[in-house]
């Protein structure tokens, strides 16, 4: 049984409910993204904070504890659920509430808020609205009715942040982008990576880790390194993620290495000559701020990108550092000649300041302070 917010003060408790299983990465087993690494850092800085998960894939309801952060995962729609829920109401009791993840865990979260008395706080790393299961009965729009109920909305990426602006006049709206963990995502010597991976340390490997639905741009990327195959270039495509039908992954020089953890990522980067960004532009992808680009440039490897606004709105600065390795979207010839400048020059970009999670999470805490300065949070 999760023994809620015991151990410390009572006053300013803050329940932090998030979706477990996001972007194909577990937030509990991986220690992954901004659903794990924000509760975790305002509870090492001794704030007393629940992380309760939503599970949309197993059966299994799970309680933990990380360090000094209580963790409870119950699958979606079951009893243990309902259980926690009136847990939350009866006993925890927050004084702030923390959705992230999509919005029927913002509306629950909004709910438990409502109850409670506590002060509804949205935190935004994507647009919901265009997320497969979102739906709008009778016309409501229950992504716009969050971000207008909440005290505060925290968004990850600038652009969305801008667009959906007007949704809340007169403020309250906070960007906090993506970070990264630092002890894990940082360069590498490339060999020891490909022994670890058992890649052969003689080739040239153009590398793409993330999803393969259309719009992330991978069937373009695979035409670009056809075409400079075609044209004498002896390299290979390494490929980690998640397959999709309309993403062909079956030629003889692309290196696909299916789902792999977290904690294998950063040797995959550093495995790489080039890493890719070769996403198209769409209303999703555009209005994004996906990790994997915080994580490329966190790992120092020369770098390829369409100019897509998920990298040119929330890195201005080392997009304009790219140059001819900034290539235009939906464009393999394009994208084919932005590698073949990278391949031959391996220019860099800065790497970004401020991005480490410790940080984000402060200054996301300190928003939410300013935002509920009549509302005791601790320390």
């Amino acid at each position: 049984m999760a023994n809620y917010g015991s151990g410390k003060s009572g006053a300013g408790r803050i329940l932090f409910l998030g979706k477990r299983f996001y972007t194909n990465k577990d937030a509990l087993a991986e220690r992954f993204g901004r659903v794990f690494h924000f509760p975790n850092e305002w509870s090492k800085s001794g704030r007393n904070v629940f992380l309760w998960l939503i599970d949309y894939h197993s059966k299994i309801p799970v309680n933990d504890s990380r360090g000094s952060l209580e963790v409870s995962s119950t699958p979606v729609l079951s009893l243990a659920m309902f259980k926690s829920f009136l847990a939350m109401v009866a006993s925890f009791r927050p004084r702030i509430v923390v959705a992230s993840g999509d919005c029927y865990i913002g509306l629950l979260a909004w709910v438990v808020a409502r109850l409670t008395g506590a002060s509804f706080v949205f935190d935004i790393y994507d647009k919901y609205d265009e997320f497969a299961g979102y739906r709008k009965p009778f016309g409501f729009d229950l992504f716009g009715f969050l971000i207008r109920r909440a005290r505060l909305s925290l968004f990850a990426s600038r652009a969305l942040a801008e667009r959906l602006s007007s949704l809340k006049p007169g403020g309250a709206i906070e960007v906090a982008p993506n970070g990264v963990d630092a002890q894990m995502f940082h360069s590498m010597d490339i060999r020891r990576c490909r022994e670890a991976l058992d890649l052969d340390p003689g080739l040239t490997l153009i590398g793409y880790f993330g999803g393969m639905e259309p719009d992330r741009g991978v069937a373009d990327l695979i035409q670009a390194v056809e075409i400079l195959r075609d044209g004498g270039a002896d390299i290979r495509l390494l490929i980690c993620g998640k397959a999709h039908p309309s993403t062909p992954l079956s030629h003889d020089w692309i290196i696909y290495r299916g789902m792999i953890t977290h904690e294998q990522m950063p040797l995959h980067l550093n495995a790489s000559n080039v890493l890719v960004v070769p996403y198209r532009l769409s209303e999703f992808m555009d209005m994004g701020a996906s990790c994997k680009i915080a994580e490329y440039l966190m790992c120092a490897k020369p770098l390829v990108s369409t100019s897509t606004p998920n990298l040119t709105a929330n890195f201005p600065m080392q997009a304009l550092e790219l140059g001819q390795a900034l290539c235009r979207p939906e464009d393999a010839a394009d994208l084919a000649r932005a590698i073949d400048y990278q391949l031959h020059h391996g220019a860099l970009v800065s790497i970004p300041q401020h991005m480490r999670w410790e940080e984000i999470a402060t200054a996301a805490m300190r928003a939410i302070e300013r935002s509920t300065e009549d509302l005791p949070i601790g320390p």
